[in-house]
């Protein structure tokens, strides 16, 4: 009875507290340096539930309150909170005026990449893409990618075609920077380490005026990411072998900023790469090993105002040539293209790592600063210099254990860029205006470009220069985007030749070639999911150093090239309509091409009215390849869908057509891609982002050709099978991929050594990365 009755009692009481509990408490919250109301602070009662937020005009109100003594509490962002101590009977105000202070936050790192101003469509290599193909050439990593293929010389050696078109027709820009090399043949391929690089992108066509009007097939984007402005440093390290050839791979990056040294960033990067015998699906391959070493560093200060940025690297490969491809006669030779299998001199028993002659020998060096000033009125300064060195030993078979055979190109190139850019103003054209230029000189006797010694080269010694002056406009709003430019480029190039070997009468021929380029491209958003993009362009390219000069023997390629010093400047006319569709668990896009090529300059088989004709040299003998003028057509399509079954399950399909025919002879052209077709499926696990994928790549016979017009009629077409599964587990990526899965012997169209044996067999590829 005694705590029924208490209880009673303190019901009774807190029954008569809460019939008392009317009080209210109200006010205003501003700033104590300008009295502006301040919306949003946080007021509350230290103990009790009892909080609420300032309106817009900073008034606050808290009702029910007992009569009693509180701490009150106001605390808003980036102002001291202040606390203090009230005594409540009915209803009472308190103001609050805050003192601002400086919020220190955690730094946040955002980065971005610039978008080019450019009318053509773009593509490039998903994360998982290039995750799995690490480690690849760059023409081996982007072969895949709609509308772009390799052109192979041998399983070493490959560069991108886009479009069917390649070399010189197309642009390759390392760091921002035009790579340039002895990029003419099939067999030079570029002197870049990828890894350097985590952004590659491709755009198809001529669009990229600011880089050069000669860009008839379109650009290849290499460009890392950012320099870090933070001390702290990180890192990756990958690891990849590779069973055929058995292949190992290691690269390296370090990165960081310096302390108290706020906008300074660096970078160090290496790669590693060593490789034996190439294996087909029957048989090894004598003498297609690949040593490289590379290494390269930068290193920046950014503002708000300015910055700068230092790059240099260093490319060091030696590529082993197949033996097979150096034939000592005329019938050993046609032997050699018509047998299934090769001699069983050029296809050894076991496993070499050696690298004996022929072989290519090729170091790179580039040095860039580039830099940026921010002007009041939204655009920006640009500057770019840049030297390269680019140093090429190509090393026939020893003859008569003489060691003369040997073919030297070292070219040396000086490079500039000055650009008033808008793309960052907020003007409604955005606009870039700008000039480059480019002084060369190729040595190939001697040991300056003016003073050559012998005549007896592939190519002349020759000092090239190019100025460029481009401007682009862009305009883009809620549906639409509009872009227009015009390049105007003057090339003069002139060659050095001995009136004899070792003469000093030096014979000089000047030539000066120019032109302009230009391109119009509308981009429309018909909704949310779909847009399109028409693009009309005209390109101006002059003929090269190798397509006017060539005459002699090409040890890399295994072939005789002739050029024709009367050459012309192409004129490329391009139209180009692309869509991408996105509704549900769909992506699809297609895009039509249509290249038009005036004096287009094409490398042609010698081979008349059915017949081969080949050179005999006392190096050997070789199938010969002359530069001739025709006007050609290229047309093609463009097709990539992808469809998510579910949200673990997609399937992904891409198909690359190219027609290409000599308008101005009738009849279809060499060497250019067969159809193309890939399909994909991908699982994705619920845990650590691991995948599984599998697929299968089609390749079709090249019926598009006339009969009796190469050395060696079309190989049959080929399926191919891939797998592939990657998982990460905290600072740890694997990925293990398997190529040619069901070890298929096959020849590609687009290998020149397609002539004497098969390509690659299967190939598997483990790699681990490791981050910090």
């Amino acid at each position: 009875m005694k705590h029924l009755f208490i209880l009673l009692a303190f019901l009774s009481f807190n029954g008569f507290a809460q019939t008392n509990c009317h009080c209210t408490l109200k006010g205003i919250v501003a700033s104590k340096e300008n009295k502006e109301k301040v919306p949003g602070a946080y007021v509350y009662i230290k103990g009790l539930n009892k909080a609420t937020i300032s309106d817009a005009k900073g008034q606050f109100i808290l009702s029910d309150l007992c009569p009693g003594t509180y701490t009150l509490v106001c605390q808003m962002a980036s102002f001291d909170p202040i606390e203090t101590i009230i005594n409540l009977e009915d209803e009472k105000e308190e103001d609050f005026l805050l003192s601002t202070h400086d919020e220190h936050l955690q730094e946040v790192f955002v980065q971005g990449r610039k978008q080019e101003i450019t009318s053509q469509s773009r593509t490039s290599l998903s994360v998982e893409e290039r995750s799995q193909k690490d480690g690849l050439s760059l023409g081996e990593m982007l072969k895949g990618l709609t509308g772009v293929q390799s052109l192979q010389t041998g399983s070493s050696v490959s560069k991108p075609v886009i479009h069917g078109l390649h070399s010189s027709r197309v642009i390759i820009l390392n760091q921002g920077v035009r790579q340039e090399g002895q990029n003419w043949g099939s067999e030079h391929a570029p002197e870049i380490d990828p890894f350097v690089s985590k952004n590659i992108q491709v755009i198809k066509g001529p669009g990229g005026l600011r880089y050069g009007g000669d860009a008839i097939g379109g650009i290849v984007m290499l460009e890392p990411d950012a320099l870090p402005d933070s001390s702290a440093i990180h890192g990756s390290l990958q690891s990849i072998y590779f069973s055929n050839g058995r292949q190992g791979v290691l690269s390296g990056l370090l990165e960081g900023g310096i302390p108290r040294k706020k906008g300074w960033g660096w970078r160090v990067q290496g790669t590693l790469k060593d490789g034996g015998n190439v294996h087909t699906a029957d048989y090894y391959l004598s003498n297609t090993g690949l040593k490289e070493e590379n290494v390269s560093l930068a290193a920046g200060y950014k503002s708000n105002l300015w910055g700068a940025e230092a790059f240099v690297s260093r490319f060091h490969t030696v590529i082993g040539i197949y033996e097979g491809s150096h034939i000592g006669n005329i019938s050993d030779l046609e032997r050699s293209i018509a047998r299934d299998r090769p001699l069983k001199a050029f296809t050894p028993d076991e496993f070499i790592r050696r690298i004996d002659r022929p072989n290519q020998d090729v170091w790179h060096d580039m040095a860039k600063i580039k830099a940026y000033y921010h002007l009041p009125n939204g655009a920006t300064l640009r500057a770019t210099a840049a030297a390269q060195s680019d140093e090429r030993w190509e090393l026939d078979v020893l003859r008569a254990g003489k060691n003369i055979n040997t073919l030297r190109f070292n070219l040396n190139t000086h490079s500039g860029e000055f650009l008033y850019d808008e793309t960052n103003s907020n003007k409604s054209w955005k606009g870039q205006i700008g000039f480059t230029y480019l002084d060369q000189g190729n040595i190939t006797s001697g040991n300056r470009v003016p003073n050559p010694t012998l005549t007896t080269s592939l190519l002349p010694n020759y000092s090239l220069q190019n100025i460029g002056f481009f401007a682009i406009e862009r305009r883009a709003t809620e549906k639409w985007e509009l872009e227009a430019g015009l390049r105007f480029d003057a090339k003069e190039i002139e060659t050095h030749r001995p009136k004899a070997n070792f003469s000093p009468t030096i014979l000089r021929n000047k030539q000066i070639f120019s032109g302009f380029s230009g391109s119009i491209g509308l981009k429309y958003h018909w909704d949310p999911l779909t847009e399109s993009q028409l693009t009309i362009s005209r390109a101006f390219r002059a003929p090269g150093g190798n397509e006017l000069f060539s005459n002699g023997v090409h040890h890399g390629a295994g072939a005789y090239e002739i050029g024709d010093p009367n050459l012309k400047g192409e004129t490329g006319t391009n139209f180009s309509l692309s869509t991408n569709f996105k509704p549900e668990r769909w992506d699809i896009e297609l895009g039509l091409y249509s290249n038009h090529i005036h004096n287009f300059i094409y490398l042609r088989p010698e081979v008349v009215n059915g017949v081969a004709v080949y050179a005999t040299t006392v190096r050997g003998v070789f199938p010969i390849f002359t530069y001739q003028q025709i006007d050609a057509r290229f047309q093609g399509v463009d097709f990539q869908a992808s469809y998510a079954v579910s949200s673990r399950i997609s399937i992904q399909q891409k198909t690359s057509l190219v027609r290409a025919f000599d308008t101005q002879n009738d009849q279809y052209m060499v060497n250019i891609p067969a159809d193309r077709f890939e399909y994909l499926v991908r699982y994705a696990f619920k845990k650590n982002n691991a995948y599984i994928s599998g697929g299968v790549t089609q390749v079709s016979k090249q019926k598009r050709v006339e009969k009796g017009s190469d050395y060696a009629e079309p190989p049959a077409g080929y399926f191919l099978v891939n797998l592939n599964w990657g998982i990460k587990m905290r600072r740890f990526d694997v990925n293990l991929r398997v190529s040619n899965a069901l070890n298929a012997a096959y020849r590609d169209y687009l290998n020149r050594f397609r002539y004497y044996a098969d390509d690659q067999g299967r190939n598997i590829s483990l790699k681990v990365s490791y981050s910090i």
